[in-house]
């Protein structure tokens, strides 16, 4: 049947039950237990015959003679309803079958009882519609198969899909984890700010937008880091901020534009405290999810033995790509890089062209939890150098399932540095780096009135998230991914 038809079918059935006097959107329910309760308290609920009342949607219907078999889910879970015309009387009777729909959400009382088929099941003694729907829950009509589809109406895809609504769960609780994890260790949460006059604390293109009232350009912020930096400044030494990001980039398996992250800077800390503070908070995680020492990403096996595997980021490249960078040229650079397929925009520079071949080609590689320490000074203008070695900075990136999860600093702290390598990022804009950082005098001037020595972290929540529930895409472990609308026709 056609939708227009079966919408037409429903609106007909509210009129009906509005010149009954059933009212077809009531405000107020009576409900007494979740259906979760109901099961858990079976058996003494049967036993004392109590009445109680329930409240959820129809997700399926069967009809015998003067009875009325009906699946009712919660969000806690789903029950058998028993209706017949004898307990529930002619008109009532009659109303709930002329009117009740497949998805419509009803409230319904009466005593359990278990079936011959051992089926337990509520016996209806009194049922009110509480929303009568006027679309049909996809699967009735078409199904809801398209990927694409599922996306855009991914309240439907919740309510139909187990596994997705169980991966949304599973997303909460890796965050509130994570929240008692960074409390337990001392560390205050803090809300920095989204709309930004000049957006900083990563490499990326941001979102621009205008506020008329001050008839001003401003970014929605690419990163909270150079505000958290700021709260060292101001005398915090533990922050820590849930935040959500927004990248003007492409979207693929692994990017959103608007991505959930979290972020802390330790004062007095550095980086060897943050790879082992890593370790801690992942068993935390694991252990919260009761997900033991092994998880599985699209079809690997991730161990997450302590401690975690080192090497250097030129180790790695020279493993994977051929390519020793500190004695390779840039022409050496774009050779490997053709060599190995991987493109290359004619303005990167070599920092970036060994930024590109990581990402192609040793990322893949890295399943095991990896922590991928010391980088070229141009590629982290963030970073404190290595004393000794001037032209590679304190940094990790943690890797595990083949995705990079986050990105952590021995915090640069000296203004004079950081004011030349912001010099150094604004002459790679300037050459066409659109996702080169910004000169912040605002930021520098905080850095001199003096922020202590301290270690920074950020990850990517999203990718975490995917990889304990085994997602191939972020989209599946983000509530309203962003899609491309659809042309009306």
């Amino acid at each position: 049947m056609p939708l227009d038809d079966i919408r037409d079918g429903r609106v007909a059935k509210r009129a009906h039950l509005l010149a009954s006097q059933q009212d077809p959107y009531p405000a107020h329910t009576s409900r007494t237990h979740t259906i979760r309760a109901v099961l858990d308290s079976f058996d003494s609920l049967n036993a004392e015959a109590a009445p109680l009342v329930l409240a959820g949607r129809v997700m399926a219907r069967r009809e015998h003679g003067g009875a009325m078999f009906l699946d009712l889910m919660d969000a806690s879970g789903t029950l058998q309803l028993h209706a017949t015309r004898d307990a529930l009387g002619d008109a009532v009777y009659a109303l709930l079958t002329e009117t009740l729909d497949i998805g419509d959400i009803i409230e319904a009382s009466g005593t359990v009882f278990v079936t011959k088929r051992g089926e337990r099941t509520l016996e209806v003694r009194g049922a009110r519609m509480l929303t009568k729907t006027l679309l049909p829950l996809p699967e009735k009509w078409h199904g809801l198969q398209d990927v694409e589809e599922r996306y855009r109406k991914r309240y439907l895809d919740i309510l139909l899909n187990t596994s997705v609504r169980e991966k949304m769960i599973t997303r909460s609780r890796i965050v509130q984890a994570m929240r008692s994890f960074m409390q337990t260790h001392g560390f205050l949460e803090v809300q920095t700010p989204t709309l930004q006059p000049l957006y900083g604390g990563a490499s990326a293109r941001p979102f621009k937008t205008h506020m008329h009232a001050l008839d001003i350009d401003l970014y929605l912020r690419i990163a909270p880091e150079l505000y958290l930096k700021r709260l060292l400044v101001a005398g915090f030494e533990r922050v820590c901020e849930f935040t959500t990001n927004f990248r003007n980039e492409g979207i693929d398996r692994d990017h959103n534009p608007e991505f959930s992250g979290m972020e802390f800077y330790a004062a007095f800390q550095d980086l060897d405290w943050a790879m082992t503070f890593t370790e801690e908070l992942m068993a935390h995680v694991l252990e919260s999810l009761q997900l033991g020492t092994a998880t599985t990403y699209q079809g690997t096996e991730v161990h997450w033995m302590r401690p975690f595997v080192r090497a250097t980021f030129f180790e790695l490249l020279k493993e994977h790509a051929g390519v020793s960078y500190l004695e390779a040229s840039e022409d050496d650079m774009r050779a490997a890089a053709q060599k190995l397929g991987v493109t290359i925009e004619k303005h990167v520079t070599k920092p970036g062209i060994a930024d590109e071949l990581f990402k192609k080609v040793v990322r893949p590689n890295l399943v095991e939890p990896t922590f991928v320490i010391e980088y070229p000074v141009e590629l982290l203008p963030l970073a404190k150098r290595i004393p000794e070695r001037p032209e590679v900075v304190s940094a990790f990136q943690f890797y595990a399932g083949g995705l990079e999860l986050i990105k952590a600093f021995t915090e640069l702290n000296d203004p004079i540095d950081q004011r030349e390598r912001f010099a150094g990022q604004e002459n790679q804009r300037a050459k066409g780096d659109e996702e080169a950082q910004r000169m912040d005098e605002d930021f520098i001037q905080a850095l001199e009135y003096g922020m202590p020595p301290a270690a920074g972290w950020g990850i990517g929540l999203d990718r975490f998230v995917a990889l304990l529930t085994d997602s191939h895409s972020l989209r599946e472990v983000i509530l309203f991914p962003l899609m491309k609308p659809q042309e009306n026709e």
